[in-house]
């Protein structure tokens, strides 16, 4: 399984056509790989919430059992005009260099880091109170947990 993150991508709708095994997230709202490689494994061992593994990742990452929630709150819009940073999860090489020369951007997995922006919007998104900003750890666990909960909900 491949995880990278793409800086300045041009997400069109083209990408959303693709009869390819692959998903697209908005890196803006990832909390690191680790938040990535939770959702994976969730989305891998837990009885499913969608029909398809790659939906499944896109739901279980962002804390949501609606795929239309999920698909607002962290999934990629497309807009010629603008550039994003994302995060795409796929099988092998072949289907990243696929998907690459459709966004083009530059592979850069910094865009999967935290910063201080992500943290506060992490923070919003997710709901997540009563955490020091400058522990990302907890950040990251506290999304996690946020993950492993949906199963209850």
């Amino acid at each position: 399984m491949i995880i990278v993150g793409i800086k300045d991508a041009k997400i069109t709708k083209d990408i959303f056509n693709l009869k390819l095994p692959f998903q697209i997230l908005n890196a803006d709202l990832i909390a690191t790989k680790k938040h990535i490689i939770h959702a994976i494994n969730q989305a891998k061992s837990k009885k499913p919430i969608t029909n398809s593994f790659w939906m499944e990742i896109l739901v279980r990452a962002s804390a949501q059992r609606q795929i239309s929630n999920a698909i607002k709150i962290i999934g990629v819009k497309s807009d010629e005009m603008k550039k994003s940073n994302i995060c795409i999860v796929c099988e092998n090489e072949e289907i990243l260099n696929k998907l690459l020369n459709i966004v083009g951007g530059e592979v850069d997995d910094s865009v999967l880091e935290l910063t201080q922006s992500k943290i506060e919007n992490i923070k919003r998104i997710y709901n997540i109170k009563g955490l020091d900003d400058n522990n990302e750890d907890d950040l990251i666990k506290r999304v996690c947990e946020k993950i492993s909960i949906i199963e209850v909900m």
